[in-house]
Protein backbone atom coordinates (compact mmCIF):
# COMPACT_ATOMS: atom_id res chain seq x y z
CA UNK A 1 0.00 0.00 0.00
CA UNK A 2 1.05 3.37 -0.84
CA UNK A 3 1.02 6.21 1.71
CA UNK A 4 0.40 9.62 0.37
CA UNK A 5 -0.17 13.04 1.55
CA UNK A 6 -3.50 13.34 1.53
CA UNK A 7 -4.62 17.45 2.74
CA UNK A 8 -8.11 17.00 2.43
CA UNK A 9 -8.79 14.40 4.06
CA UNK A 10 -6.00 15.29 6.80
CA UNK A 11 -7.52 16.61 10.10
CA UNK A 12 -5.19 19.90 9.80
CA UNK A 13 -7.36 21.40 7.18
CA UNK A 14 -10.64 20.59 9.70
CA UNK A 15 -8.71 22.83 12.12
CA UNK A 16 -6.96 25.58 10.15
CA UNK A 17 -10.21 27.96 10.07
CA UNK A 18 -10.40 27.98 13.81
CA UNK A 19 -6.82 28.21 14.62
CA UNK A 20 -6.00 31.12 12.01
CA UNK A 21 -9.32 32.77 13.46
CA UNK A 22 -8.17 32.10 16.83
CA UNK A 23 -4.53 33.49 15.82
CA UNK A 24 -5.66 36.86 14.19
CA UNK A 25 -7.84 37.80 17.34
CA UNK A 26 -4.95 37.20 19.70
CA UNK A 27 -2.36 38.83 17.68
CA UNK A 28 -4.53 41.63 17.25
CA UNK A 29 -5.42 42.37 20.52
CA UNK A 30 -3.87 45.54 22.57
CA UNK A 31 -2.36 43.09 24.96
CA UNK A 32 -0.12 41.55 22.04
CA UNK A 33 0.76 44.10 19.38
CA UNK A 34 -0.65 47.56 21.29
CA UNK A 35 2.19 49.09 21.41
CA UNK A 36 5.16 47.79 18.77
CA UNK A 37 6.42 51.03 17.89
CA UNK A 38 7.96 49.62 14.81
CA UNK A 39 10.11 47.43 16.45
CA UNK A 40 10.52 44.46 14.94
CA UNK A 41 12.21 42.07 17.80
CA UNK A 42 8.77 43.41 19.85
CA UNK A 43 6.96 42.48 17.30
CA UNK A 44 8.30 38.74 16.08
CA UNK A 45 7.83 37.79 20.10
CA UNK A 46 4.54 39.37 20.23
CA UNK A 47 3.47 37.16 17.35
CA UNK A 48 4.68 33.93 18.50
CA UNK A 49 2.67 34.54 21.71
CA UNK A 50 0.25 32.94 19.44
CA UNK A 51 2.10 29.34 20.01
CA UNK A 52 -0.13 28.77 23.09
CA UNK A 53 -2.84 27.93 20.56
CA UNK A 54 -0.93 26.77 17.85
CA UNK A 55 1.21 24.34 19.79
CA UNK A 56 -1.77 22.86 21.02
CA UNK A 57 -4.13 22.64 18.29
CA UNK A 58 -1.32 21.16 16.02
CA UNK A 59 -0.15 18.47 18.34
CA UNK A 60 -4.30 17.54 19.04
CA UNK A 61 -3.97 17.07 15.24
CA UNK A 62 -1.21 15.02 14.94
CA UNK A 63 -3.04 12.44 17.61
CA UNK A 64 -5.97 12.36 15.53
CA UNK A 65 -3.78 11.58 12.35
CA UNK A 66 -1.86 8.91 14.88
CA UNK A 67 -4.92 7.46 16.08
CA UNK A 68 -6.10 6.94 12.17
CA UNK A 69 -3.12 4.79 11.71
CA UNK A 70 -3.77 2.86 14.85
CA UNK A 71 -7.30 2.15 13.94
CA UNK A 72 -6.53 1.26 10.43
CA UNK A 73 -4.04 -1.17 12.12
CA UNK A 74 -1.02 -0.09 9.46
CA UNK A 75 1.59 -1.36 12.30
CA UNK A 76 -0.03 -5.06 12.13
CA UNK A 77 0.92 -5.52 8.60
CA UNK A 78 4.00 -5.11 6.44
CA UNK A 79 3.84 -2.02 5.79
CA UNK A 80 6.01 -0.87 2.18
CA UNK A 81 7.75 2.52 3.42
CA UNK A 82 9.45 2.86 7.07
CA UNK A 83 7.42 4.21 9.88
CA UNK A 84 8.96 7.59 9.23
CA UNK A 85 7.55 7.78 5.75
CA UNK A 86 3.59 6.89 7.12
CA UNK A 87 4.26 9.41 10.22
CA UNK A 88 5.90 12.12 7.46
CA UNK A 89 2.90 11.82 5.57
CA UNK A 90 0.11 11.89 8.08
CA UNK A 91 1.99 14.92 9.83
CA UNK A 92 2.94 17.26 7.10
CA UNK A 93 0.02 18.88 6.71
CA UNK A 94 -0.28 19.43 10.13
CA UNK A 95 3.43 20.32 10.38
CA UNK A 96 2.68 23.27 7.55
CA UNK A 97 -0.77 24.49 9.37
CA UNK A 98 1.37 25.17 12.29
CA UNK A 99 3.99 27.04 10.12
CA UNK A 100 0.82 28.96 8.07
CA UNK A 101 -0.28 30.12 11.15
CA UNK A 102 3.05 31.07 12.75
CA UNK A 103 3.38 33.47 9.61
CA UNK A 104 -0.17 34.70 9.83
CA UNK A 105 0.61 35.52 13.25
CA UNK A 106 3.96 37.72 11.97
CA UNK A 107 1.70 39.69 9.10
CA UNK A 108 -1.53 40.52 11.60
CA UNK A 109 1.99 41.70 13.76
CA UNK A 110 3.22 44.19 10.72
CA UNK A 111 -0.30 44.92 9.91
CA UNK A 112 -0.72 46.34 13.53
CA UNK A 113 2.68 48.80 13.36
CA UNK A 114 2.84 51.95 11.79
CA UNK A 115 6.23 51.90 9.60
CA UNK A 116 8.88 48.86 10.53
CA UNK A 117 11.96 49.41 8.67
CA UNK A 118 13.82 46.06 8.60
CA UNK A 119 12.54 42.64 9.02
CA UNK A 120 10.97 39.93 11.24
CA UNK A 121 13.43 38.55 13.79
CA UNK A 122 14.31 35.06 12.15
CA UNK A 123 15.93 33.81 15.02
CA UNK A 124 12.82 33.83 17.02
CA UNK A 125 10.40 32.53 13.86
CA UNK A 126 13.06 29.41 13.88
CA UNK A 127 12.97 28.77 17.26
CA UNK A 128 9.21 28.37 17.21
CA UNK A 129 8.86 26.62 14.23
CA UNK A 130 11.04 23.96 15.85
CA UNK A 131 8.21 24.02 18.84
CA UNK A 132 5.66 23.34 17.01
CA UNK A 133 7.22 20.05 14.85
CA UNK A 134 8.80 19.17 18.70
CA UNK A 135 4.58 19.66 20.11
CA UNK A 136 3.09 17.57 16.82
CA UNK A 137 5.94 14.61 17.32
CA UNK A 138 4.86 14.60 20.79
CA UNK A 139 1.10 14.41 19.87
CA UNK A 140 2.17 11.83 17.06
CA UNK A 141 3.55 9.98 20.10
CA UNK A 142 0.64 10.03 22.48
CA UNK A 143 -1.31 8.95 19.85
CA UNK A 144 0.55 5.44 19.16
CA UNK A 145 -0.57 4.84 23.04
CA UNK A 146 -4.03 6.18 23.42
CA UNK A 147 -7.19 5.82 21.43
CA UNK A 148 -7.80 9.71 19.54
CA UNK A 149 -10.86 9.94 21.67
CA UNK A 150 -8.30 9.79 24.55
CA UNK A 151 -5.25 11.59 23.06
CA UNK A 152 -6.98 14.12 21.43
CA UNK A 153 -8.33 15.91 24.37
CA UNK A 154 -5.12 15.55 26.96
CA UNK A 155 -3.22 16.72 24.27
CA UNK A 156 -5.37 19.78 23.70
CA UNK A 157 -5.07 20.55 27.17
CA UNK A 158 -1.98 18.95 28.71
CA UNK A 159 -0.36 21.15 25.61
CA UNK A 160 -2.05 24.27 26.77
CA UNK A 161 -0.87 24.50 30.15
CA UNK A 162 2.48 23.26 29.17
CA UNK A 163 2.52 26.72 27.63
CA UNK A 164 0.70 29.23 29.27
CA UNK A 165 1.17 27.67 33.04
CA UNK A 166 5.33 28.06 33.33
CA UNK A 167 4.86 31.81 33.92
CA UNK A 168 2.41 31.72 37.30
CA UNK A 169 5.17 29.24 38.62
CA UNK A 170 9.00 29.98 40.36
CA UNK A 171 11.24 30.16 39.67
CA UNK A 172 10.93 32.87 36.82
CA UNK A 173 13.45 31.24 34.21
CA UNK A 174 11.38 28.28 33.58
CA UNK A 175 9.07 30.47 31.67
CA UNK A 176 12.13 30.71 29.22
CA UNK A 177 11.83 26.77 28.59
CA UNK A 178 8.89 26.71 26.66
CA UNK A 179 9.02 30.05 24.24
CA UNK A 180 11.28 31.83 22.64
CA UNK A 181 11.81 35.56 23.51
CA UNK A 182 9.43 35.80 26.61
CA UNK A 183 9.17 39.16 27.94
CA UNK A 184 10.95 40.84 24.63
CA UNK A 185 11.25 43.50 23.97
CA UNK A 186 11.18 47.37 24.81
CA UNK A 187 12.25 49.69 22.22
CA UNK A 188 16.13 50.26 24.63
CA UNK A 189 16.18 46.29 25.01
CA UNK A 190 17.01 43.81 22.45
CA UNK A 191 16.48 39.87 23.09
CA UNK A 192 18.69 37.67 24.43
CA UNK A 193 20.14 34.86 22.06
CA UNK A 194 19.81 32.47 24.93
CA UNK A 195 16.25 33.32 25.56
CA UNK A 196 15.64 32.10 21.73
CA UNK A 197 17.78 28.71 21.90
CA UNK A 198 16.75 27.30 25.40
CA UNK A 199 12.88 26.43 24.31
CA UNK A 200 14.19 24.97 21.02
CA UNK A 201 16.52 22.98 22.54
CA UNK A 202 14.08 22.03 25.27
CA UNK A 203 11.59 21.00 22.46
CA UNK A 204 13.90 18.81 21.34
CA UNK A 205 14.40 16.99 24.24
CA UNK A 206 10.39 16.84 24.10
CA UNK A 207 10.72 15.34 20.43
CA UNK A 208 13.19 12.85 21.74
CA UNK A 209 11.41 11.30 24.36
CA UNK A 210 8.07 11.42 21.49
CA UNK A 211 10.32 9.40 19.33
CA UNK A 212 11.31 7.19 21.66
CA UNK A 213 7.70 6.90 23.13
CA UNK A 214 6.56 6.21 19.46
CA UNK A 215 9.60 3.42 19.01
CA UNK A 216 8.70 0.72 21.75
CA UNK A 217 4.70 1.27 20.84
CA UNK A 218 3.34 -1.67 19.11
CA UNK A 219 0.86 0.94 17.12
CA UNK A 220 3.73 2.20 15.30
CA UNK A 221 4.56 1.20 11.83
CA UNK A 222 7.56 -0.58 11.09
CA UNK A 223 9.55 -1.37 7.64
CA UNK A 224 9.73 -5.35 7.87
CA UNK A 225 10.36 -7.22 11.04
CA UNK A 226 13.06 -5.72 13.49
CA UNK A 227 14.80 -7.27 16.23
CA UNK A 228 13.06 -6.90 19.71
CA UNK A 229 15.81 -4.73 20.85
CA UNK A 230 16.02 -2.36 18.12
CA UNK A 231 13.10 0.07 19.02
CA UNK A 232 14.59 0.00 22.83
CA UNK A 233 18.13 0.77 21.41
CA UNK A 234 16.85 3.63 19.76
CA UNK A 235 14.34 4.89 22.49
CA UNK A 236 16.95 4.99 25.04
CA UNK A 237 19.27 6.96 22.88
CA UNK A 238 16.37 9.55 22.07
CA UNK A 239 15.93 9.59 26.13
CA UNK A 240 19.62 10.46 26.27
CA UNK A 241 19.63 13.04 23.91
CA UNK A 242 16.43 14.52 25.12
CA UNK A 243 18.08 14.72 28.47
CA UNK A 244 21.51 16.46 26.77
CA UNK A 245 19.32 19.09 25.25
CA UNK A 246 17.11 20.45 27.84
CA UNK A 247 19.73 20.08 30.63
CA UNK A 248 21.24 22.58 27.86
CA UNK A 249 18.48 24.57 27.60
CA UNK A 250 18.29 24.79 31.39
CA UNK A 251 21.70 25.87 31.98
CA UNK A 252 21.19 28.99 29.33
CA UNK A 253 18.36 30.71 30.86
CA UNK A 254 18.43 29.77 34.87
CA UNK A 255 19.82 32.85 35.85
CA UNK A 256 17.11 34.79 34.29
CA UNK A 257 14.36 37.10 35.61
CA UNK A 258 11.08 37.49 34.12
CA UNK A 259 12.51 38.85 30.55
CA UNK A 260 14.51 37.14 27.93
CA UNK A 261 16.41 40.97 27.28
CA UNK A 262 19.71 42.48 27.39
CA UNK A 263 20.26 46.24 27.02
CA UNK A 264 20.02 47.17 23.11
CA UNK A 265 23.59 47.99 21.16
CA UNK A 266 24.43 51.80 21.09
CA UNK A 267 25.87 50.48 17.22
CA UNK A 268 22.11 50.73 16.25
CA UNK A 269 21.42 54.92 17.32
CA UNK A 270 20.58 57.29 14.47
CA UNK A 271 22.20 60.54 15.29
CA UNK A 272 22.50 63.97 14.26
CA UNK A 273 24.31 66.68 15.47
CA UNK A 274 21.97 69.96 16.97
CA UNK A 275 24.44 72.58 17.78
CA UNK A 276 26.33 71.52 20.64
CA UNK A 277 24.11 68.46 21.33
CA UNK A 278 24.34 65.32 19.60
CA UNK A 279 20.62 63.39 19.75
CA UNK A 280 20.40 59.51 18.87
CA UNK A 281 17.11 58.04 18.29
CA UNK A 282 16.65 54.03 17.34
CA UNK A 283 16.13 53.34 13.58
CA UNK A 284 12.42 53.11 13.99
CA UNK A 285 11.97 56.53 14.87
CA UNK A 286 14.09 58.23 12.41
CA UNK A 287 11.85 59.35 10.53
CA UNK A 288 11.37 61.83 13.60
CA UNK A 289 14.99 62.27 14.07
CA UNK A 290 14.93 66.12 12.72
CA UNK A 291 11.82 66.69 14.80
CA UNK A 292 13.09 65.33 17.99
CA UNK A 293 16.35 67.11 17.60
CA UNK A 294 15.00 70.64 17.09
CA UNK A 295 12.69 69.64 20.13
CA UNK A 296 15.39 68.66 22.18
CA UNK A 297 17.74 71.90 21.03
CA UNK A 298 15.01 74.24 21.91
CA UNK A 299 14.79 72.79 25.44
CA UNK A 300 18.31 72.15 26.06
CA UNK A 301 19.00 75.68 25.51
CA UNK A 302 16.05 77.32 27.49
CA UNK A 303 17.28 75.27 30.43
CA UNK A 304 20.83 76.51 30.08
CA UNK A 305 19.14 79.83 30.89
CA UNK A 306 17.80 78.20 34.49
CA UNK A 307 21.24 76.84 35.43
CA UNK A 308 20.97 73.82 34.32
CA UNK A 309 24.05 72.49 32.88
CA UNK A 310 23.72 71.17 28.97
CA UNK A 311 24.70 67.77 28.11
CA UNK A 312 27.07 66.46 25.64
CA UNK A 313 23.78 64.01 23.96
CA UNK A 314 20.87 63.05 24.36
CA UNK A 315 19.57 59.70 23.35
CA UNK A 316 16.51 57.12 23.27
CA UNK A 317 19.65 54.52 25.04
CA UNK A 318 18.68 54.78 28.97
CA UNK A 319 22.08 53.42 29.78
CA UNK A 320 24.15 55.38 31.74
CA UNK A 321 22.26 58.29 32.17
CA UNK A 322 23.50 61.10 33.94
CA UNK A 323 24.29 65.11 33.90
CA UNK A 324 26.13 64.89 30.44
CA UNK A 325 23.99 62.00 28.73
CA UNK A 326 20.08 63.04 29.27
CA UNK A 327 17.41 60.29 27.48
CA UNK A 328 14.67 61.05 25.39
CA UNK A 329 11.66 59.06 24.47
CA UNK A 330 10.22 59.10 21.17
CA UNK A 331 7.06 57.18 19.50
CA UNK A 332 5.91 56.80 15.97
CA UNK A 333 2.43 57.46 17.04
CA UNK A 334 1.55 60.90 15.31
CA UNK A 335 -0.69 61.63 18.71
CA UNK A 336 2.94 61.66 20.64
CA UNK A 337 4.22 65.52 19.91
CA UNK A 338 7.23 67.72 20.69
CA UNK A 339 5.18 68.53 24.36
CA UNK A 340 5.28 64.82 25.26
CA UNK A 341 9.03 64.58 24.11
CA UNK A 342 9.89 67.40 25.99
CA UNK A 343 7.79 66.08 29.16
CA UNK A 344 10.02 62.73 28.66
CA UNK A 345 13.45 64.62 28.48
CA UNK A 346 12.21 66.45 31.56
CA UNK A 347 11.14 63.39 33.91
CA UNK A 348 13.95 61.66 33.31
CA UNK A 349 16.09 64.51 33.92
CA UNK A 350 14.90 64.78 37.01
CA UNK A 351 15.15 61.68 38.02
CA UNK A 352 19.15 62.39 37.12
CA UNK A 353 19.28 65.23 39.02
CA UNK A 354 18.11 63.64 41.98
CA UNK A 355 20.31 60.77 41.94
CA UNK A 356 23.55 62.42 41.01
CA UNK A 357 25.87 61.91 43.72
CA UNK A 358 27.60 65.41 42.95
CA UNK A 359 24.76 67.30 44.45
CA UNK A 360 24.36 67.78 47.92
CA UNK A 361 21.48 67.13 50.46
CA UNK A 362 19.44 69.96 52.26
CA UNK A 363 20.97 69.61 55.52
CA UNK A 364 17.69 70.38 56.97
CA UNK A 365 16.03 67.04 56.04
CA UNK A 366 13.29 65.63 58.50
CA UNK A 367 14.50 63.25 60.88
CA UNK A 368 11.36 60.80 60.62
CA UNK A 369 12.41 58.94 57.55
CA UNK A 370 8.24 58.94 56.60
CA UNK A 371 8.09 63.15 56.35
CA UNK A 372 11.47 63.18 54.69
CA UNK A 373 10.37 60.84 51.83
CA UNK A 374 7.08 62.97 51.30
CA UNK A 375 9.20 66.11 51.38
CA UNK A 376 11.78 64.50 48.64
CA UNK A 377 8.16 63.10 46.71
CA UNK A 378 6.82 66.31 46.76
CA UNK A 379 9.93 68.43 45.67
CA UNK A 380 10.78 65.71 43.20
CA UNK A 381 7.28 66.23 41.25
CA UNK A 382 7.46 70.05 41.49
CA UNK A 383 10.66 70.31 40.31
CA UNK A 384 10.00 68.30 37.40
CA UNK A 385 7.31 70.59 36.25
CA UNK A 386 9.29 73.22 36.64
CA UNK A 387 11.69 72.03 34.21
CA UNK A 388 9.27 70.94 31.86
CA UNK A 389 7.83 74.67 31.59
CA UNK A 390 11.34 76.46 31.60
CA UNK A 391 12.49 73.55 28.97
CA UNK A 392 9.18 75.42 26.46
CA UNK A 393 5.76 73.79 27.37
CA UNK A 394 3.58 75.90 27.90
CA UNK A 395 1.77 76.34 31.68
CA UNK A 396 -1.56 75.46 30.59
CA UNK A 397 -0.07 72.20 28.85
CA UNK A 398 2.08 71.50 32.18
CA UNK A 399 -1.28 72.59 34.20
CA UNK A 400 -3.61 69.93 32.29
CA UNK A 401 -0.56 67.20 33.19
CA UNK A 402 -0.12 68.32 36.74
CA UNK A 403 -2.11 67.55 39.99
CA UNK A 404 -3.65 70.87 40.97
CA UNK A 405 -2.17 70.83 44.36
CA UNK A 406 1.14 70.33 42.86
CA UNK A 407 0.72 73.08 40.29
CA UNK A 408 -0.14 76.21 42.57
CA UNK A 409 3.29 76.10 44.41
CA UNK A 410 4.84 75.46 41.05
CA UNK A 411 2.74 78.80 39.68
CA UNK A 412 4.11 81.31 41.90
CA UNK A 413 7.82 80.16 41.16
CA UNK A 414 7.02 80.87 37.69
CA UNK A 415 6.08 84.32 37.78
CA UNK A 416 9.35 85.32 40.04
CA UNK A 417 12.59 86.42 38.80
CA UNK A 418 15.16 84.35 37.15
CA UNK A 419 17.23 84.73 39.93
CA UNK A 420 14.73 83.50 42.41
CA UNK A 421 13.65 80.75 39.97
CA UNK A 422 17.52 79.95 39.94
CA UNK A 423 17.53 79.81 43.73
CA UNK A 424 14.22 77.80 44.43
CA UNK A 425 15.84 75.36 41.81
CA UNK A 426 18.97 74.49 44.12
CA UNK A 427 16.92 74.60 47.34
CA UNK A 428 14.29 72.21 45.64
CA UNK A 429 17.02 69.72 44.53
CA UNK A 430 18.67 69.72 47.99
CA UNK A 431 15.16 68.83 49.08
CA UNK A 432 14.26 66.16 46.60
CA UNK A 433 17.59 64.57 47.79
CA UNK A 434 16.34 64.37 51.31
CA UNK A 435 15.00 60.64 50.15
CA UNK A 436 16.06 58.20 52.87
CA UNK A 437 18.95 55.81 50.58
Amino acid sequence: MLFRVHPRANSAVLAAPLLLCIVVLHVSSDYVSGDLDGYWPAATAGAVTALNFIAPVTAACAAWEAGRLRRAKIGDGTPARSGWQIAGASLVPVVLLGLLALAVAVAVARLRMESAPGWPDARIIASAGVVVCAHVVAGYALGMWLPAVAAVPVVLVGDYLWNVYPPALEPLWLRHLTRPAAGCCMSTTAVDPKGILAPALVAVGLAGLAVAAAAVSRGTPRLGGLPDSVPYAGAALAVIAAMATTAGGVSLVNTFGPDAVRPRPASDLICADSQDTRVCVWPEHASRLTETARTVSAAVARLRLAGVTPPAVVTESNRHPSRTQWTVTVKQDPGFTGQDIMAGITADLTTVLVDDPGIESDTDCPADPAKAAQQAFASEEELRIWLSVRAGMSPQEARRRTDPQTWGPVADVLHGSVTSQKNWYRSTLARARCLPR
